[in-house]
């Protein structure tokens, strides 16, 4: 695993775990999307299932395989919406057959938080009662939106934000951009790397959320007009709606970190922007507004009116600072 950048410390416990044959049942990746995990997850599986002297060798059939995605003991879980109980299922009903090819059988279960409650309930029996040669890897933004029962059988590794100087030492292996035009991705990436070729091949995104800015911070002054503005401007398109979700999510964090005199992630400093949301806004009202637009994240995960949640969100919003 030693092609990863960053996460050293959770790479040579992985790493320490496969050499010492004391590999878990069943783990849990969070942190922010765009960091690693899933990679850290495929890179997991073949140091496990690696047929060479010195894994992950990225040789053997048992890694191509894995990199072209057609090994028959590597399962990845996924779904653009919410992972539904008939995709565990049918995932389980494979489990007590022993692994086809190596010694264990690895699942993998992207975006793990959007399993339905039945579909965590149906996976709890298999981490509960697990058979030795299989092992599950769980990947999340929000672990806990999982089950207590869930993550208190896995074992559970935080992935922190990646640091700039790695997002930008692998934007320029990894894409033709210059040097000045990854610079100026990497503070709004926040250390997703995911985040910073979105915002790469979509330089308008970068006007867009200051205009977007620009217009909540007339809400919050009272312009009630915004509400249908920003509504509008936000429920034209589901991914792009959920991007700018996320980056309101971090703004907040941020305006409350000055708001309480602390430094901003990654030593970046507060702007005027950040100055001005934090003149009109009170400590508990940030942390109201924030609990607000994670409840619009929840609505996110199902096939939702965006204008007509969004409406909701903000109007939640003005109700808050009014109070």
């Amino acid at each position: 695993m030693n092609r990863i950048t960053g996460h050293h410390l959770i790479l040579e416990q992985l790493n320490r775990q496969v050499q010492q044959d004391a590999i878990s049942h069943a783990y849990l990746f969070s942190g922010i999307a765009g960091i690693g995990k899933k990679k850290m997850a495929l890179d997991f599986a073949k140091t496990i299932l690696c047929q060479g002297q010195d894994p992950p060798c990225g040789q053997c059939p048992a890694c191509k395989q894995i990199d072209r995605g057609i090994y028959p003991d590597l399962q990845v879980i996924s779904s653009e919406t919410s992972i539904k109980i008939a995709q565990v299922r049918e995932m389980i009903s494979s489990l007590a057959v022993k692994p086809l090819s190596g010694e264990k059988r690895i699942i993998i279960i992207d975006d793990a938080a959007t399993m339905t409650v039945e579909a965590q309930n149906s996976l709890l029996k298999s981490l509960e009662e697990p058979f030795s040669y299989n092992l599950f890897i769980l990947l999340t933004q929000t672990p806990e939106v999982l089950l207590p029962t869930i993550r208190s059988r896995c074992q559970i590794y935080h992935f922190k934000p990646l640091k700039p100087l790695e997002v930008a030492a692998i934007l320029q292996k990894e894409t033709s951009f210059s040097e000045t035009e990854i610079s100026e991705v990497l503070a709004p990436a926040k250390g997703s790397v995911e985040k910073a070729m979105y915002l790469l091949n979509h330089a308008d995104i970068l006007e867009e959320r200051v205009a977007i800015l620009r217009e909540l911070y007339l809400l919050l002054k009272g312009d009630l007009q915004k509400i249908f503005t920003l509504s509008e401007r936000l429920s034209s398109d589901k991914s792009k709606s959920q991007e700018m979700l996320d980056f309101l999510i971090l703004w907040f964090y941020e305006v409350s970190l000055c708001k309480k005199g602390f430094a901003l992630p990654d030593g970046e400093e507060a702007g005027k922007v950040h100055e001005a949301f934090v003149k009109i806004l009170k400590d508990e009202k940030i942390e109201a507004i924030n609990r607000t637009l994670f409840e619009m994240m929840e609505r996110m995960k199902y096939n939702i009116n965006l204008n007509l949640q969004w409406e909701k969100t903000f109007i939640q919003i003005i109700k808050i600072q009014k109070g």
